[in-house]
C-alpha cells in the first residue's frame, strides 16, 4: 500500500471496533493487520532510501535512470512501473539532478516567461491536500509566465487533485476518437455525393458545435469548446493536453527546470529556446551541465503511476437526516442546471489504457478499471465533468493571455469527483467554500449560478450537503 490518507495511531491498532469506521462495514482483523502490513513495509522501504541517500551520493537519482528500452524490452512490469512512477513523484530534485538552470536554481515564486520558475522541488511538494497526488494549498499556488517578480504580471493556477486520471485520459481518448470519426464520414460524404454535408458534433451526451463538408474535402463550421483538430484535451485548467506523459513532461520543465530528453531532441530539430534555454550545447540548453536530466522511460512510468491511481467515489453522509439533505441536494444540483456541465457520468467502453512513447512503437497496456490502486471506478466513470471548454465570464478571467492562445475567461469544467478533499477551489485558488466558488461563475455558467443563488438557505446547503459526498476512499497509513 502507498502512503495514504487516515492516520492509524496506535488507539485503532489496540481498539479497532471502538473506533466508528468510516463507511460500511470495517475491515476484518485478518484485512486489517494487512493493511499494517503494507504499511509498515511502505514507511521502511522510504525510511531506508532516505539513510542510503544521505550516506550515498547520486544513490537517490538511480530510479530516476529509467530507460524506454527497458520499458519496450518488458523488464518492468506493471506494479514495478507503478512504484518508479511513484517515486519520480515523491523525489525532490537537486542541483545534481539538473534543477534549474545556469542563470538560476533557487526556487523563484513567480515564474519569469514561458520557462517557468523553478518554484517547487518535488511533485508531491505540491500535490497533497487531501492526502497523496492530492491538490494545493493556496500557498502552493503557481505564477506561471510572468516577470519574475511581481504577481500581477502572471497567470495564477492552483495545483490540481491527480486522482482517477487514467479514466479521464481514456475517456477523453474515446471522445477524441468518435468527434474525429464524425468529421472524417462527413468528408468522405460530401466526396461521394458531390454535396455539401453538415455533420453535428457530439460524443458521450456532450455536444461540440458542427461541421460542414464540401466535395472537395474542405471542412467549415463552428467547433466548440475543444480545438479545431477536434482532439479532447482533459488536462490543464484550460484543457490544453492531451497525455499524462505531457502533462508530467511539462510540469517537470515548468517547475522544476528539468528538460527531458524527448524535449531536447526536439529542441535539437527546430532551436526553441524559448522554451529550454540556448545553451552552447543541444543536451544542455539550460546550461547547467546536466544531460539527459528526464528519461523518456521515466514519463512512461509516471503516467503509467497517474493512470493506475485510485478513482474518487461518492460517500453519502451516514446519519439518516443528513442522508435526506443529501438526497436534495442530488436533485437540486440536477434542477439547478449544474450537471448541464458537469455531467454525472460517463460510458467508458475500452477500458484498456495504451501509454505508447514517442520515439519507439512499444507500449504499455493498463486497464484502467483493475490496474493500480483501488478503488477503480466503475465502467460508468463518475467524473462530473464534460472535458469541453466553456466561457466562464469576465469574474474567473485570467489577467493576461496565455501561450496556448485559450481565451482568458474560457476553462475547462472541471472535474467534481473527490472535491471535498480538494479545497480551496477553482483554478486560482480564491475560492475557500463551495458557496464562494459556485458564486464566482458567469458567462455560459450564468443561469445556473443564478438558479442556485434563488434557492433558500436550506435548500442551498443541501446542494453543498451532495458535493461534500465526492471524495476519495479513506486509508490507512503507518505513523511513527
Amino acid at each position: 500500500m502507498r502512503r495514504s490518507l487516515l492516520l492509524l495511531t496506535p488507539l485503532l491498532l489496540g481498539a479497532a471496533a471502538a473506533i466508528p469506521w468510516p463507511y460500511g462495514a470495517p475491515p476484518t482483523s485478518t484485512r486489517l493487520a494487512e493493511l499494517v502490513k503494507d504499511a509498515v513495509v511502505l514507511d521502511d522501504r522510504e525510511q531506508y532510501e532516505e539513510f542510503l541517500a544521505a550516506s550515498e551520493k547520486y544513490e537517490d537519482s538511480d530510479n530516476l535512470m529509467v530507460l524506454q528500452e527497458r520499458v519496450d524490452r518488458g523488464d518492468y512490469d506493471k506494479p514495478t512501473l507503478f512504484r518508479l512512477g511513484d517515486e519520480l513523484f515523491s523525489h525532490e530534485f537537486n542541483l545534481d539532478n539538473g534543477y534549474g538552470d545556469r542563470s538560476y536554481v533557487a526556487p523563484r515564486r513567480i515564474h519569469a516567461g514561458v520557462r517557468g520558475g523553478t518554484d517547487t522541488f518535488s511533485c508531491a511538494g505540491c500535490h497533497s491536500v487531501g492526502g497523496p497526488d492530492g491538490a494545493g494549498s493556496p500557498t502552493q499556488n503557481a505564477f506561471l509566465a510572468g516577470d519574475g517578480d511581481r504577481t500581477t504580471s502572471a497567470n495564477i493556477r492552483n495545483p490540481p487533485a491527480l486522482l482517477g486520471l487514467g479514466l479521464v485520459q481514456a475517456l477523453a481518448a474515446e471522445m477524441s476518437a468518435e468527434l474525429r470519426g464524425q468529421r472524417a464520414r462527413a468528408v468522405d460524404r460530401a466526396r461521394a455525393t458531390g454535396e455539401r454535408v453538415r455533420v453535428e458534433l457530439a460524443s458521450k451526451g456532450v455536444a461540440f458545435g458542427s461541421l460542414t463538408a464540401a466535395a472537395d474535402g474542405s471542412v467549415e463550421g463552428a467547433v466548440e469548446g475543444v480545438n479545431p483538430d477536434l482532439v479532447v484535451r482533459p488536462f490543464g485548467w484550460k484543457g490544453t493536453v492531451a497525455r499524462l506523459r505531457r502533462f508530467v513532461e511539462d510540469a517537470a520543465r515548468v517547475h522544476f527546470g528539468i528538460q527531458s530528453s524527448v524535449l531536447l531532441e526536439q529542441n535539437h530539430r527546430r532551436r526553441d529556446p524559448a522554451h529550454l534555454g540556448a545553451g552552447a550545447q543541444w543536451w544542455d540548453p539550460d546550461g547547467d551541465g546536466k544531460a539527459r536530466e528526464l528519461e523518456e522511460g521515466l514519463l512512461t512510468a509516471t503516467a503509467c503511476y497517474l493512470a493506475m491511481l485510485e478513482a474518487p467515489v461518492i460517500l453519502p453522509p451516514r446519519d439518516q437526516g443528513l442522508r435526506e439533505r443529501w438526497a436534495n441536494g442530488s436533485r437540486l444540483f440536477d434542477a439547478t442546471g449544474c450537471s448541464g456541465c458537469h455531467l454525472r457520468e460517463m460510458p467508458l467502453h475500452d477500458r484498456r489504457w495504451h501509454e505508447t512513447a514517442d520515439t519507439t512503437a512499444g507500449d504499455v497496456v493498463i486497464n484502467v478499471l483493475e490496474d493500480g490502486d483501488a478503488p477503480h471506478g466503475p465502467a460508468e466513470v463518475k467524473l462530473f465533468s464534460d472535458l469541453k471548454r466553456h466561457e466562464m465570464g469576465p469574474l474567473l478571467a485570467d489577467g493576461h493571455e496565455n501561450e496556448d492562445g485559450v481565451p482568458r475567461s474560457v476553462f475547462l469544467t472541471r472535474p467534481l469527483w473527490g472535491l471535498a478533499e480538494s479545497a480551496p477551489y477553482l483554478h486560482d485558488g480564491r475560492a475557500a467554500t463551495l458557496a464562494d466558488a459556485i458564486g464566482a461563475h458567469g458567462g455560459e455558467a450564468a443561469r445556473a449560478r443564478d438558479a442556485y443563488a434563488a434557492l433558500s438557505t436550506e435548500e442551498q446547503a443541501d446542494v453543498q450537503v451532495f458535493l461534500l459526498s465526492l471524495t476519495r476512499e479513506p486509508k490507512v497509513r503507518f505513523a511513527r
